[in-house]
């Protein structure tokens, strides 16, 4: 099954690269993910560039940067058939690098929140999200991370067990599983608690876009417009 899908998502992100007029010189160096979806106010850089409208079947590479706006989304496919979820505000960049027959894929949050869908691992694969205090190892897991603007992390699971540890402070460490939210101070502190029903309403409503969409007219045809609901 992973074998499968695994080949269904190349295929797809090959189909998108060349009708976009994307050709791939190293997929797994160059097309760490595509972007599936966007609503709204979505950009994307490379190191050197500046920022970039973002259009759906835009593919991302090592380094890039993408960031979302007021009631925006962007939702990346990775290779691996991993989804996340940008949500509106926030910040991040993604990496892949080859370690021996592994591909080792990491999303950087700086701040604002993303749902994360990730795919079983095998095991010389690893899906790593950073940010300012924290970093998580995630395998076949689902749930949601926020990342506040002094850096605090709160990391909720959903679905399956995520490995997380302060990189600041006091450096603790601990295993989320589901139905628990971890909490990565500044200091490098990290407490598990039991999700609460806010938090279990906010990860439920995360993987939603509350999608709205107008009409417009125009001498080329209709088209519809895409943006956010208030959530």
């Amino acid at each position: 099954m992973m074998l499968k899908r695994y080949l269904i998502v190349n295929l797809t992100v090959f189909f998108l690269l060349i009708v976009y007029g994307f050709t791939p010189v190293n997929s797994y160096l160059t097309s760490t993910a595509v972007v599936v979806k966007v609503i709204q106010d979505v950009k994307h850089k490379k190191p050197n560039t500046d920022w970039t409208q973002t259009k759906p079947a835009t593919p991302l590479q090592t380094r890039d940067e993408l960031k979302t706006g007021e009631k925006s989304v962007a939702v990346l496919r990775f290779l691996d058939g991993s989804t996340i979820r940008v949500r509106e505000n926030t910040s991040i960049k993604v990496y892949a690098d080859k370690v021996g027959k592994g591909l080792k894929k990491n999303t950087a949050i700086d701040v604002g929140k993303v749902r994360f869908e990730v795919e079983k691992q095998e095991e010389e694969d690893e899906f790593i999200i950073i940010t300012p205090t924290a970093v998580a190892t995630i395998r076949g897991t689902t749930g949601l991370v926020s990342v506040l603007e002094d850096g605090t992390t709160l990391l909720s699971v959903e679905e399956g067990i995520v490995e997380v540890k302060a990189i600041v402070g006091a450096g603790e460490s601990g295993t989320v599983e589901a139905g628990k939210t971890s909490f990565i101070s500044q200091e490098g502190k990290v407490n598990i608690e039991n999700t609460s029903t806010e938090l279990l309403n906010e990860l439920k409503n995360s993987i939603r876009t509350n999608e709205r969409f107008i009409r417009l007219q125009t001498s080329g045809g209709t088209f519809r417009v895409y943006y956010l609901d208030v959530e």
